[in-house]
């Protein structure tokens, strides 16, 4: 009998199908990967077994027993611990108190048991942490966070953990020896299930993948029968078979440099995002930085714009932006279209242009939306409905729409491809070729979808875990990286 046993598991949002009949096992002393881009379903299918949401439909089994009534807490006394992404340890508290605390039985439990401070030790012990039993975590490294965090889910006793981004924020040799401490917990008789955008870790280190695409299950299979499966390939690379170029425009390579990126590093608390990443976009240039969702490519485009710190520096014609407000630097010429779209959604199509225009003249903010719509035809027909009525690929219009109005001297995209059916894509890609050839626009993507961002581009950056592995041209790309971009 399978540990866990998922049937016909449904979970809607609204109209939004999340998880679609989605059915799955998981075996005894079994590591299993799920693995999928942004937005597949991923992190709702582990709510679900957690019990942060109630599914929609269908059976969740575990050792036989159904459980998808229970709560979190039951289900966690059931022998379900989970490791979450964000670590959340208790500041006040050391090393060793935090791992005591979920020791404890029940919540309400104001004593310890005999014995607790020794079960926490040998917990410890067992992942390496006997050096740091008395430190704060304010005191520790953030991989030795992340050790913790493992040894409390491990206090729980779990049959089955889940672990959620496990790789996230740490350097390679972190992720080799994190991998290789997880694989030594199977020998402590319970499964494991991993989800993390580091589709190589993941694939070195699990007996079986479960790849999701749009809330299904598209592959079950080892990790090299998923990795080599079309349909994987399809959805993490997009389209196309071959790599092809529609970009005949070829920039100058005198042409003066507008932006120029010198980030040391970048992190949130103590997880590093960005190390010694350098990139250079001239002036009509349209430059990709492509990898895998979690690459760092959305904390690039964020430190461009200022929303978050970083050590380095980064210019515009020359001059520093790091000190800058955000509106100063769109207000230099630089627009950026966000991976979230961040429309106001209850307000019309044209109500959304305008507030990008609120500093321009009437009758030119009248004639810059004439012209966006001429590019954009399906949103002049829709220039009166609500944002949240039009469709996923009309709102991501919309979002190059607005950018677009203020007449920039450069584009930043960030994921324009995400959620949006292959047709739709066609007509992105068609706008972007216009936006480059004929509005003779600087654009900066960033990009998963490996053949969409090659069709147009003339350099190449591929970000991986944070750090800067290929600065070269389209066809330096295809005979270094090209294929191998997924495994």
């Amino acid at each position: 009998m399978a540990l866990l046993e998922v049937k016909n598991l449904d979970k809607y949002f609204g109209g939004i199908h999340a998880t679609d009949n989605v059915s799955f096992e998981i075996n005894k002393n079994e590591i299993v990967g799920l693995i999928g881009p942004n937005g597949a379903g991923k992190s709702t299918i582990m709510h679900l077994l957690i019990g942060l949401y109630k599914p929609t439909g269908g059976i969740i089994k575990f050792n036989g027993e159904e459980i998808q009534h229970l709560s979190i807490h039951k289900r966690i006394k059931k022998g379900i611990a989970v490791m979450f992404q964000h670590s959340r340890p208790l500041s006040r508290q050391t090393v060793l108190e935090n791992i005591e605390l979920s020791l404890l039985e029940d919540k309400f439990q104001f004593f310890y048991k005999k014995g607790i401070k020794e079960q926490a030790i040998q917990i410890a012990k067992k992942l390496g942490l006997e050096l740091v039993y008395n430190k704060r975590p304010s005191e520790l490294a953030f991989g030795i966070i992340r050790r913790m965090e493992l040894a409390k889910a491990l206090a729980l006793n779990p049959k089955l953990l889940l672990l959620d981004e496990p790789f996230a924020g740490l350097s390679h040799l972190e992720v080799e020896e994190f991998s290789k401490l997880i694989r030594s917990l199977t020998k402590e008789n319970f499964s494991i299930i991993i989800v993390d955008h580091n589709v190589k870790a993941v694939k070195d280190l699990v007996d079986k993948i479960i790849a999701i695409h749009a809330g299904k299950i598209i592959s079950t299979g080892t990790p090299e029968e998923v990795i080599s499966n079309k349909e994987v390939k399809r959805v993490f690379l997009g389209e196309q078979t071959k790599i092809e170029n529609s970009n005949q425009k070829q920039t100058d390579l005198n042409a003066k440099i507008l932006l120029e990126v010198n980030i040391t590093s970048l992190s949130y608390n103590k997880a590093q995002a960005l190390r010694n990443v350098d990139l250079i976009v001239k002036e009509g240039q349209f430059v990709s930085v492509v990898g895998l969702n979690g690459a760092g490519k959305t904390s690039l485009f964020k430190a461009i714009f200022s929303f978050v710190n970083y050590e380095g520096d980064i210019k515009w014609q020359g001059k520093s932006i790091k000190h800058l407000k955000t509106a100063e630097i769109v207000n230099l010429g630089i627009s950026f279209v966000p991976e979230t779209r961040e429309l106001f959604k209850f307000m019309s199509t044209e109500e959304n242009l305008n507030l990008a225009l609120q500093k321009v003249e009437k009758n030119e903010a009248k004639k810059r939306i004439e012209e966006v719509y001429s590019i954009f035809p399906r949103l002049a027909e829709r220039k009166k409905q609500l944002a949240s009525t039009l469709s996923g690929g009309e709102q991501q219009m919309l979002t190059i729409a607005r950018a677009l109005v203020q007449k920039p001297k450069m584009i930043v995209l960030d994921e324009p491809t995400l959620g949006l059916a292959p047709i739709v894509l066609e007509d992105i890609s068609k706008v972007l070729d216009y936006m480059h050839t004929q509005m003779n626009l600087t654009i900066l993507l960033g990009e998963q979808n490996l053949h969409f961002a090659l069709r147009h581009s003339e350099k190449v950056y591929l970000l991986e875990h944070g750090n800067l592995i290929c600065d070269c041209t389209m066809e330096e790309f295809k005979e270094r990286i090209g294929e191998k971009y997924l495994a």
